[in-house]
């Protein structure tokens, strides 16, 4: 077939351009390099065409067709003295065009556009002329094009002037009078641009040795799959190379991969190959691996909704096979997350990991498949109610709180849209979010729950604040009452026996008591409200006086094991039983509310006095240093400050104070000494004092009772006692 020719420059409808005759029908792939291009009026720029057959071998033959409708805008160009598919545009007027470039039946557009301003008339006279880039740097046989630029004074672009262009050491580069730069030989010129009203700007060529390198050696490509291997200066800060400057682009073996003039490459078929450039004095290679079409791509689970944990992960699998369903593991799988605050992909371990409630999309794509697509649902598979058990009073305000947790229980952050119920609102009801609302005496599961059916529980007491030890009911069992109604007592423990010495577990929820019922004295924990009594100790020896570490994992307790009362320590479940104490009888101990230090009154220095020591018996030391005087029965205010009883004679008869000790002060009594005190506990905000007394009643027989007595002054306040046989002591406040 005939095309019309045209010379180049008249402005018809339609153009063409002919390059080499014959082969059109052929091509079955038409590329242009590059495919945008912008210029500056009257800047020329070069692209190259290149066309393909089926098998993918280069077509040096081909005719080229150009359609454009712009000729004002952009015209085209081409030179005998330039190889096949080389052609070149001159930017004409700003504005932007699209050009057809056809061979055969196939077509490639070209976008390209031309600035420059539109100059009003009496305007755009330029002052100042800049060239872009300031410096160059060229390997021999090298070219650039250096881009003019006009502006008025103000910085805004003025009219484009006529350059006259020159080297001054064109041995080393020459320029032509489109400001194309070729480099000859090694070393330095300097090209000036200058227009015909004087304006000029010079720009400094060095010519160096070249040094250039493949971006990267190694290639991996799916059969048909393409990509372009690029040819940096490391030297000059990796610049990049233009590919049509190269001598020639060659592939060792073109049925595996093939090569465009501009570095393209297209893998054919599986195997191994390698490209080579020549260019500018040397020649690079850079291996490129085909691996086997791949046929199927097997994944797991199957594309659709998953579940993640939240803070867990899951394993996902994706599997490349060839035809023969072998593996191909070089193929290219490529996974996007949507959105990674919600859950993240590590394509190395195919792990998809959650990150926070919520949903998203995972994509896994692959040239030729379509994609595999899956919804990801990132939930909580744990829900941890904090704290598992809880002892409150009827006044207290409280509340629990749940958090999502991982697969192992880990709390991983708050949890939110949780549902709240209690298995008995007669104890205690909900109110907000983890609120508690005390209503009697009792206890209850608090349960909370999510939409999506996780669930966990808490066991909640309801119990009075202050324990003592009652005869009320013929043996001396526990009860205990709130300081607002000292005559509301719920009893704790009944039956055979006799319980006393009780304390709260540090989150209230238990009690660990001394009772006989199996025959001695022996240490027992049980749920706050009684139930669930488990026997600690099993010795013939009398075990009293519990004090629970802070933590609530360990007691401090009296035994009389070797003969004389001694301050043992145990684990909560009756393990880890240790002797803390020998020689004379130390008795009655108290775990400071930090857990540093246990006080403990002892008769070792002839009379009793309160000592100190650390949880492992060690560094044993007289705190209350007072010979005339007997102080026992230690309390904590806090971790600075122990109180205890002192027993101070004057005259015939005794007077039994509760005195407050600062570690680093000056004891201070806490109460006056109108009344035996055989025992006291305070309230954990230190305003509360509960006294054990004793007095002789009008039958001439002891009464025993209790009084809530505030620090500081303020009328104290009877227990009541139910009858004549009642008797009250040993209180112990929850802390």
């Amino acid at each position: 077939m005939n095309w019309p020719s045209v010379r180049i420059g008249n402005a018809v409808a339609l153009a063409s351009v002919l390059g080499a005759a014959g082969g059109w029908a052929q091509v079955a792939e038409l590329q242009v390099f590059p495919a945008s291009v912008t210029l500056a009026v009257g800047q020329r720029e070069e692209v190259l065409a290149s066309a393909y057959s089926a098998s993918g071998d280069y077509l040096s033959t081909v005719q080229f067709r150009w359609t454009q409708t712009a000729q004002s805008i952009v015209r085209i160009e081409t030179d005998p003295a330039s190889p096949p598919g080389v052609f070149y545009l001159v930017g004409v007027a700003p504005g932007t065009a699209e050009l057809l470039l056809s061979a055969g039946d196939r077509s490639q557009a070209v976008s390209v556009t031309v600035s420059g301003a539109v100059i009003a008339a009496g305007e755009g006279v330029a002052t100042i002329l800049q060239v872009e880039p300031a410096e160059v740097k060229l390997f021999p046989l090298e070219q650039v094009r250096l881009q003019p630029k006009f502006l008025k004074d103000d910085g805004s672009l003025a009219a484009y002037s006529p350059l006259t262009w020159a080297s001054i050491r064109p041995e080393v580069a020459t320029v032509d009078q489109s400001g194309m730069v070729a480099a000859l030989d090694m070393g330095r010129t300097i090209v000036e641009a200058r227009t015909e009203s004087g304006l000029s700007r010079r720009v400094l060529v060095e010519v160096t040795a070249a040094d250039w390198v493949f971006e990267q050696p190694e290639y991996l490509l799916a059969p048909m799959e393409s990509d372009t291997v690029r040819a940096v200066v490391p030297s000059q800060g990796d610049r990049l190379l233009d590919p049509r400057q190269f001598i020639a682009w060659r592939s060792t073996n073109p049925d595996v991969v093939a090569v465009s003039p501009v570095g393209e490459i297209t893998a054919m078929s599986p195997g191994m190959a390698q490209v080579e450039a020549d260019g500018f004095g040397r020649i690079q290679r850079a291996s490129v691996r085909v691996h086997p079409t791949v046929e199927e791509i097997v994944v797991r689970p199957r594309p659709g909704e998953v579940l993640v944990p939240l803070g867990g992960a899951i394993a996902l699998r994706a599997t490349a096979l060839a035809a023969d369903s072998t593996p191909v593991p070089e193929a290219t799988l490529h996974w996007h997350i949507r959105d990674t605050t919600i859950a993240g992909f590590d394509a190395d371990s195919l792990l998809l990991h959650g990150r926070e409630i919520g949903r998203t999309v995972l994509t896994m794509s692959s040239r030729g498949f379509a994609d595999a697509v899956w919804t990801v649902s990132v939930a909580a598979t744990g829900l941890v109610v904090a704290p598992q058990r809880l002892g409150i009073a009827l006044g207290d305000g409280a509340s629990l709180a749940a958090s999502f947790a991982d697969t192992a229980g880990i709390p991983l952050a708050p949890a939110r849209a949780v549902t709240w119920t209690s298995s008995d609102p007669r104890v205690v009801r909900m109110s907000g979010d983890g609120a508690l609302v005390p209503v009697g005496f009792g206890s209850a599961q608090i349960v909370a729950s999510t939409p999506w059916g996780v669930a966990d529980t808490a066991l909640v007491f309801v119990q009075g604040a202050i324990v003592v030890t009652s005869t009320r009911e013929g043996t001396a069992d526990l009860f205990a009452f709130d300081p607002e109604s000292p005559g509301r007592f719920n009893p704790v423990t009944s039956g055979p026996g006799d319980d006393l010495g009780a304390a709260f577990s540090p989150d209230g929820s238990r009690i660990a008591f001394a009772s006989n019922r199996d025959g001695n004295f022996e240490i027992y924990v049980a749920d706050a409200d009684g139930g669930n009594a488990t026997r600690l100790t099993t010795t013939a020896a009398n075990e009293t006086e519990p004090s629970w570490g802070p933590d609530g994992a360990w007691l401090a307790y009296q035994s009389d094991a070797s003969g004389a009362p001694q301050i043992w320590s145990m684990r909560a479940d009756g393990s880890d039983q240790r002797a803390l104490t020998e020689g004379p009888a130390n008795m009655e101990p108290a775990v400071a509310p930090d857990g540093s230090v246990i006080a403990f009154s002892t008769i070792r220095d002839g009379n009793y006095e309160v000592y100190l020591m650390a949880p492992d018996g060690s560094e044993q030391q007289n705190v209350s240093r007072n010979p005339g005087a007997h102080e026992r029965v230690p309390g904590w205010i806090d971790a600075g400050t122990v109180a205890y009883v002192r027993e101070e004679r004057e005259g015939r008869s005794a007077t039994w104070v509760v005195v407050g000790h600062p570690l680093d002060g000056i004891p201070q009594p806490l109460t006056q000494p109108t009344m035996v005190v055989n025992d006291f506990t305070i309230s954990p905000d230190g305003a509360t004092l509960v006294i054990a007394s004793e007095a002789q009643g009008p039958s001439g027989r002891t009464i025993r009772t209790a009084y809530l007595v505030p620090v500081g002054g303020g009328s104290m306040t009877e227990v009541p006692r139910q009858g004549e046989d009642d008797q009250i002591v040993r209180p112990a406040f929850r802390r």
